[in-house]
């Protein structure tokens, strides 16, 4: 189901919906005529599965970050950089909580954003005695306000951010709304675009700042 033999801890590992979403990218993204330079990121990227597999389908997509929290995955990934043995590409490893790209060295670095982030909340399910598998899973590191807002800190002008969202409406929680008012004051809108295996995937666009605009 996927292109390679990827590397990744026993006790977690990914989903079809990585898969089938770097799928689905591939093929929303294969007519841009700027692959080449655009700069990528993967966000919460486990073991970098997407990044990855986005690098194999669009073969002129060559500069993909890679921001992941858990310092478990970073030796996975490289195993994966090592089996993927395309030296052209330029793929880079930032083990960070995406908080960091609330600051101002992140701001308007990337065209391209691409994530499977967690789905739930801490008061959303059963947590596992395992702390690692809880982070996959739940926004425990930080928020999901702050991954939304980090997406849009980090997006160039222009730029696309595209997530899997989970409905939690069996828990109350309307989440695209959510989103919705996070972005009322930010030159950014989102909007669901197809589903996945069940789950929305929800473009993010960083507009242009407007003439005029006054730049703090």
């Amino acid at each position: 189901m996927y292109t390679y033999p990827y590397a990744q801890p026993d006790a977690y590992r990914f989903s079809l919906d990585s898969i089938h979403f770097a799928e689905f990218l591939a093929a929303h993204l294969q007519a841009r005529p700027d692959l080449q330079s655009l700069r990528t990121l993967d966000l919460c990227a486990g073991c970098g599965v997407i990044g990855i597999e986005l690098s194999w389908y669009l073969r002129d997509l060559k500069k993909i970050d890679f921001v992941e929290v858990q310092e478990i995955y970073t030796s996975y990934f490289y195993q994966n950089v090592a089996t993927v043995n395309r030296p052209e590409l330029q793929l880079r490893w930032h083990q960070l909580n995406y908080d960091a790209l609330l600051q101002i060295e992140w701001a308007n670095q990337f065209h391209l954003i691409v994530s499977n982030p967690p789905y739930f909340q801490p008061n959303q399910g059963m947590l596992s005695p395992s702390e690692f598998k809880n982070r996959c899973r739940f926004y425990l590191d930080s928020t999901f306000a702050n991954f939304i807002l980090a997406m849009v800190n980090a997006l160039a002008e222009g730029g696309e951010a595209y997530f899997l969202l989970r409905s939690l409406k069996q828990h109350g929680d309307d989440v695209f709304s959510t989103i919705q008012g996070l972005l009322q004051d930010t030159n950014a809108t989102a909007k669901i675009i197809t589903q996945i295996r069940g789950t929305d995937v929800v473009l993010l666009e960083k507009s242009s700042l407007e003439l005029g605009s006054v730049v703090n």
